[in-house]
């Protein structure tokens, strides 16, 4: 394999050349103008071959990471980025194509499966059809695939875009991570309640996953549209390998300048980024890095993509302690108090005033948001589910409180603490419908 023809809807774009270092070679078309340039803000164009940092920047974030890059090693027997794009880079993030040059492109065709039939892919009983090369970025274990008339799911073939992606338990070895679907989708659905622009998620409880559908998908004339997007890694050309700011990946005020000077709506995008921040300190994600950030295209310009991949991660002990992002000086989120949060603000030339008052607004909407969320499907949960949902009550009704009273800097009132946990108790009572659920809140917290 020497070479890739990169695609966007049935377009060439360009090819991916096998060499040492990447070599990218935009089309005539696309260097004539004809087809609009989707890696504008990463690979500017030029003539002849580009072999810069940037191609390869931006290329290998389509892959997986972690684990699931090394199992796709594994399954295809190819070790390099080009040979795994070869294999999954048919339907990856966003717009692109990427297939074998000269290969003829196929009608779109899916392979109709039952739940039960993708229960036991995801158990290891069953194996997804060597016919789907698809690829997402992210470390979790996801299988890509749509959704028919029915609800029942479609495994997508070769290149057939997928709509929606599914996020089973975490199963990670010597780790203890439970129930990270529910965890994902209760968070996801209070981040919404809180007026941050998220992707859609329903927890599908017979497969123990929560169901996201991609918003860089849309459907038109029964027709699947692929939408262009980068995540923020790709967009400061960034490897996957270093996509916290402790390894020397993007701090949070060079996502927020890349966003203010990409978007088309810098002022609603900027100050939704500050949002999310407080989201994530607020509700324990400390997963929270930039590749959890994109740009989507939109019309003739970009805007922030939805959010996705919330999830309490300071519930289990294999998740990191320190946060993705350092607020003022440090990356414990403890540690961050009036003083960090105006050496924060001024980071990105915002004030104080403006960020106590987004900290404040956010914390009044936290604890009703995870409420209504969990009131919404509580009753459809299993015993393992449900178990999460106290956890979740008590985690995220403790950490929040502690922030704001960081934030204010106050010393809150044993009452005061005493109001918030009695209110997460009397929340699970009235969940269980009995008085004797949890009465030694000291257990949980």
């Amino acid at each position: 394999m020497k070479s890739l023809d990169v695609l966007v809807d049935g377009r060439l774009i360009g090819i991916l050349h096998n060499k040492e270092p990447f070599t990218f070679v935009y089309s005539e078309d696309c260097l004539g103008g004809l087809i609009r340039n989707p890696f504008a803000y990463v690979i500017p164009l030029s003539t002849g071959g580009i072999a810069t940092p940037e191609v390869l920047a931006y290329f290998e974030n389509l892959l997986p990471e972690g684990d699931q890059r090394l199992a796709l090693q594994q399954k295809y027997h190819v070790s390099t980025v080009f040979g795994l794009l070869s294999k999954v880079g048919w339907d990856t993030a966003g717009s692109v194509v990427l297939r074998p040059t000269g290969t003829i492109e196929e009608n779109s065709q899916y392979i109709k499966k039952s739940w039960a039939d993708i229960s036991r892919i995801i158990s290891g009983q069953g194996i997804q059809s060597d016919s789907s090369k698809v690829s997402i970025s992210g470390a979790q274990y996801k299988l890509l695939l749509s959704l028919d008339d029915d609800g029942d799911p479609l495994l997508p073939v070769g290149s057939t875009p997928s709509t929606h992606i599914l996020k089973p338990d975490i199963k990670r070895e010597g780790q203890q991570i439970w129930a990270s679907a529910i965890n994902e989708t209760i968070l996801m659905r209070m981040a919404a309640k809180c007026g941050l622009p998220v992707a859609s998620v329903r927890y599908i409880e017979s497969v123990k996953s929560c169901l996201v559908r991609r918003y860089d998908r849309d459907i038109k004339d029964g027709n699947v549209l692929r939408i262009g997007q980068s995540d923020l890694c790709q967009l400061l050309k960034k490897p996957s390998s270093v996509k916290y700011e402790i390894d020397g990946g993007p701090n949070f005020s060079s996502c927020y300048f890349q966003v203010k000077s990409t978007s088309i709506k810098p002022i609603i995008d900027c100050e939704n980024l500050v949002k999310w921040i407080f989201f994530n300190l607020y509700t324990g994600n400390n997963d929270s890095h930039a590749k959890n950030l994109s740009m989507l295209q939109e019309g003739g310009g970009y805007k922030l993509a939805p959010f996705y991949d919330l999830m309490c991660t300071t519930i289990y002990s294999g998740f990191s302690s320190n946060f993705s992002f350092k607020i003022g000086s440090t990356f414990k989120p403890g540690e961050v108090d009036k003083k960090q949060l105006n050496i924060f603000a001024k980071s990105i030339g915002a004030s104080e005033n403006f960020m106590l008052k987004v900290a404040t607004a956010m914390y009044e909407r936290i604890v009703p948001a995870m409420e209504q969320s969990i009131n919404e499907i509580y009753a459809t949960l299993g015993s393992s589910e449900k178990l999460m949902v106290e956890k979740l009550i008590y985690e995220i009704s403790r950490i929040s409180k502690k922030r704001i009273s960081k934030f204010l800097d106050i010393s809150p009132s044993a009452k005061v603490a005493k109001e918030r946990s009695t209110r997460a108790l009397e929340f699970i009572q009235s969940l269980k419908g009995k008085q004797d659920s949890i009465k030694d809140i000291d257990k949980l917290i």
